[in-house]
């Protein structure tokens, strides 16, 4: 049985690439008060928190800098949480800033058929059953980047795997603030074998690529579970908002279209296959969602991830708020007061997840509590070997849009989303029915 009071915190993925002068040196693992911004790649333990530290990995290549955080605890069971970014100049002098977050795990019933979660609040519809909230890790195993020629081009591979995950399977109750997303009842408690976030970054001419692997272990409930819950037949979705920061504006776009789309205006979800944020005449970024998972069966089957681009009403305007809410507080502060080193943003940078232009869900429409792996890709256009010679002015224009992992799974850059359960647990038992 879990403990009553333990941490608790949903994946967010971010990424950041910045421009600076690349370092020459590779430095070892360890732990450290900072990051060494002068390295070209490194990794290591930072401390951020009392109770936890954050491994890092660092890279420094070709004008830009990717930066990782996992959050981690030597004293108590480890917290389930973790970030990339990317940031740089791109070919119209636009400085931006992108990330994407995992920031809830969804079990949902496809009763349509189509794949992907249906859900609209304003007309009380959803095909949402449960969220599962990662309670805390027994195990945490980092491996430190490690930089690799392949056809010419350097790649940097880092990953961390959090182990023998608690888990807490929260039902959605219509009227309970935050529900399940930040409040609501539990159906049961849950254990997850394990939960990797596996990268492969490269740059090639004026294009950065991040391969994010996700490997979600094998989910097991646990009893004692409410009446008739069972994650036999259901689908799974990680659901993510993005968060950009530009000099001048951007905008995201879906499918090709040279219509804008924001999550937080939009009526309507839609399937997509590629998401796009564009600042002035310059394609900044690119979300290529048009691939295939692994469902680790024996033997494995692979099957076609469904991505669709989620309206505001597609989550419930009390989301993430309530009891067991996001506290956007803790690691937030080591972040932001990092960022003129990291990203060459001011620390005074303001993050407002509510404003997130583009929210999406992968989604795995067969699942059932079998294990997966997925591998998204990610690109980034960027004008190569930028000296960055000033920062900006804290008061320039900034436009943020905050995602959730990934990612794995996300946060973001300048803000790390934690949700720390120290309240009592309620008793699944009195909640059945």
């Amino acid at each position: 049985m879990p403990a009553s009071k333990s941490l608790s915190a949903i994946v967010i993925t971010v990424m950041l690439l910045t421009v600076v002068v690349p370092g020459l040196m590779h430095a070892p693992l360890l732990a450290q008060s900072s990051v060494n911004f002068s390295t070209e790649y490194s990794s290591g333990d930072v401390q951020v928190l009392p109770y936890s530290q954050a491994w890092y990995t660092w890279i420094n290549i070709n004008g830009t800098h990717t930066i990782f955080l996992a959050l981690h605890s030597t004293e108590y069971p480890s917290p389930v949480s973790a970030f990339v970014g990317e940031s740089y100049n791109t070919s119209s002098g636009s400085r931006v800033f992108v990330a994407n977050a995992i920031m809830a795990i969804e079990v949902y019933n496809d009763t349509d058929g189509n794949g992907i979660l249906d859900a609209n609040y304003a007309t009380a519809q959803t095909e949402l059953l449960y969220t599962i909230v990662m309670n805390a890790s027994q195990t945490f195993q980092p491996t430190p980047v490690s930089k690799a020629s392949v056809n010419g081009v350097s790649h940097f591979r880092w990953g961390v795997t959090y182990g023998s995950i608690q888990a807490i399977l929260v039902k959605y109750s219509a009227g309970i603030v935050g529900s399940p997303y930040g409040g609501g009842l539990p159906a049961s408690y849950a254990n997850i074998d394990h939960f990797t976030f596996s990268y492969d970054y490269s740059v090639v001419g004026n294009a950065t690529f991040l391969k994010t692997s996700y490997e979600i272990g094998n989910v097991t409930l646990v009893p004692p579970t409410s009446p008739n819950v069972t994650l036999k037949s259901l689908s799974l979705s990680l659901l993510h908002f993005t968060f950009a920061v530009s000099s001048e504006g951007y905008a995201v776009r879906l499918n090709g279209s040279s219509t804008d789309f924001d999550s937080q205006t939009s009526q309507t979800s839609s399937g997509i296959n590629v998401a796009q944020v564009i600042v002035p005449n310059s394609l900044a970024y690119e979300f290529r969602f048009n691939d295939n998972y692994t469902l680790l069966t024996n033997p494995p089957v692979s099957l076609r991830a469904v991505y669709e681009a989620a309206a505001a009403n597609s989550l419930p305007s009390s989301a993430f708020q309530g009891q067991g809410a996001l506290d956007l507080i803790r690691v937030q502060d080591y972040v932001r007061a990092a960022l003129p080193s990291i990203a060459g943003l001011p620390s005074s940078s303001d993050l407002n997840y509510t404003t997130s232009k583009l929210i999406y869900r992968i989604s795995y429409p067969t699942w059932g509590g079998v294990g997966i792996k997925h591998d998204p890709t990610y690109v980034g256009y960027y004008v190569p070997n930028l000296i960055l010679t000033s920062l900006p002015v804290p008061g320039f224009p900034m436009i943020i849009v905050y995602l959730a992992v990934a990612v794995a799974v996300v946060a973001t850059i300048t803000a790390v989303f934690v949700v720390k359960r120290t309240r009592e647990i309620p008793n699944i038992a009195s909640s059945r029915g």
